[in-house]
């Protein structure tokens, strides 16, 4: 991943980058396709998260004084949706290959934790593949 200088957006990055290997690595060699998908939809909104804050000035981010990472839950949550318009309106659009991917992977929902069995394993290997050109993309932005 790039190494972007703002230290929220890169601990952002980081944890984005971690938690796709964690996802890879559960779905191939656990075979917890559920585990996987959640972990590759948190990935996703890392690493959008990181690049949201790359591209928004610090000024905008709040007029309450309230750091980084509580704009981004205040305004954001866990809603890829958001986050995908708040990049668009700021000039960081998916190119077109990407936003298909996007499509998919914004099926993703932080509730699916409390969700009970294994998963479905093409769709989870369908979900990390739509998870790292996601990623991939966003780290070349940053």
């Amino acid at each position: 991943m790039g190494t972007p200088t703002d230290k929220d957006a890169r601990k952002f990055a980081r944890v984005a980058k971690q938690r796709l290997e964690e996802a890879r690595t559960i779905h191939a060699k656990v075979h917890l396709s559920a585990a996987a998908e959640y972990l590759g939809g948190y990935a996703v909104e890392c690493v959008l998260k990181a690049l949201l804050l790359l591209v928004t000035p610090p000024q905008e981010r709040s007029d309450s004084g309230q750091d980084a990472i509580e704009w981004l839950k205040k305004e954001f949550g866990h809603d890829l949706g958001l986050l995908r318009l708040a990049l668009d309106q700021r000039g960081a659009r998916m190119p077109q290959d990407v936003a298909k991917q996007f499509l998919f992977v914004s099926t993703w929902d932080p509730q699916s934790r409390y969700e009970p069995g294994p998963g479905d394993p093409e769709r989870a290997e369908r979900f990390l593949a739509a998870a790292g050109a996601i990623v991939a993309w966003a780290d070349g932005r940053m």
